[in-house]
């Protein structure tokens, strides 16, 4: 019962995998929730308005910040 109700779960609130390019040069893979445009970020030191997101990461049991111009590849189902 507890399988049917996680499938159906997924179904409606999908898990998305990011492939990740990291600040000191290393690339991960993280399992997210979706990313939502009401949780973009800037960043006023390099004068961009919208620099990346943030989203529940799995694979860390938090919050995380994901930057764009980082991001090597975004799917959906994971």
């Amino acid at each position: 019962m507890l399988k049917l109700i996680n499938t159906i779960k997924r179904i409606f609130n999908p898990l998305y995998s990011v492939v990740y390019t990291t600040a000191d040069g290393r690339t991960e893979m993280y399992t997210i929730e979706k990313p939502q445009h009401k949780n973009e970020f800037g960043n006023v030191a390099q004068a961009i308005k919208v620099a990346g997101f943030k989203s529940f990461c799995h694979n860390k049991g938090g919050v995380r910040s994901f930057r764009y111009d980082r991001i090597v590849s975004l799917t959906k189902g994971v």
